[in-house]
């Protein structure tokens, strides 16, 4: 079970590119007061380049920290996790990004200072993550057209407009978008494609609105993944629709192929890569599932939805 009474040690990293810089600042500020009122002790510290949140979490390990909380998006939650995975230090979101889909899919409330509370009732679990080449997610990989746009993705769109600029860069990458024969290893199924996209999920929510791995848990040891494959992104908006109300509609085709596997091989043309919704290079690659390796919080009407057991409990 977990204690988060008086005398927890917390580290909590705030990204200093993530949303707008004074209202996060100011959320920042608000959480660590209430939490220091009841007793917690809390350091602060900002990023200042990519790379810093991983190395503070990092030496929040060392330092035998009980709670490392990215304050941020989701590309500073990935950076923390790839810190701790392996040890007993929690993660706890405080969502001050773009998205915020781990927090979201870990039942944090947007709002930063309702979120706050949340974390100090939150319950302890651990999850898998997946790994790719040398990194871990927590949410999913994404290869192919997503990564493209998230490639050309600049960060100050991002700040400035939001969920809007993903959506402006979608329809500006679609066009010209071609798929690239690849070879794919889904453990011992091979399948040679021309491949416009894959998602690796080990969790439900992509961009917290489209299903591709709609059945994807976070401790079944398994990876969901889906692949859309094809000549050109041109019927992606339609496809896009179709696997969203496939639940409702079971009978319509989205034209992809989804598995549930331990292990995933792709060789063939380099596809873009990205992990957590941030661009790191390309194909090809492998990714694999580490199970039950990160210990993190999450809210009891999450870990109800997610079937996550208290940890201690599984």
């Amino acid at each position: 079970m977990t204690n988060l009474g008086p005398g927890t040690r917390v580290v909590v990293i705030t990204n200093a590119l993530a949303g707008q810089a004074i209202a996060r600042a100011e959320a920042v500020t608000h959480a660590v007061n209430l939490w220091r009122q009841c007793g917690w002790d809390v350091i602060v510290r900002e990023t200042l380049v990519h790379g810093d949140a991983q190395r503070y979490a990092r030496e929040a390990v060392t330092a035998g920290i009980d709670i490392v909380i990215p304050a941020g998006g989701d590309g500073t939650v990935n950076e923390v996790a790839n810190a701790l995975v392996g040890s007993t230090t929690m993660m706890a979101p405080l969502p001050i990004g773009t998205v915020n889909v781990w927090a979201r899919e870990a039942g944090f409330s947007m709002d930063v200072a309702t979120a706050a509370v949340q974390i100090m009732t939150a319950q302890r679990s651990c999850i898998d993550v997946g790994r790719c080449g040398e990194r871990y997610f927590v949410l999913m990989a994404g290869i192919g057209f997503d990564a493209a746009v998230v490639q050309h993705l600049y960060a100050q769109d991002k700040r400035r407009f939001g969920v809007m600029a993903y959506i402006g860069r979608i329809w500006a990458v679609m066009w010209g978008y071609r798929g690239q024969q690849v070879r794919v290893q889904l453990d011992d199924e091979v399948f040679d494609v021309s491949l416009l996209m894959m998602i690796v999920g080990n969790t439900a929510r992509y961009a917290s609105f489209i299903p591709f791995t709609p059945d994807a848990t976070v401790d079944d040891g398994m990876l969901d993944v889906y692949m859309l494959v094809g000549a050109d992104m041109l019927t992606g908006p339609f496809r896009f629709i179709a696997l969203y109300l496939k639940r409702l509609l079971p009978f319509l085709d989205p034209h992809g192929i989804s598995r549930r596997v331990r292990r995933v091989s792709i060789q063939g043309a380099p596809l873009a890569m990205q992990l957590d919704g941030d661009h790191v290079g390309t194909t090809p690659t492998e990714i694999s599932i580490f199970p039950k390796a990160l210990h993190v919080l999450v809210t009891p009407a999450a870990a109800h939805t997610l079937r996550l057991a208290p940890y201690g409990m599984e």
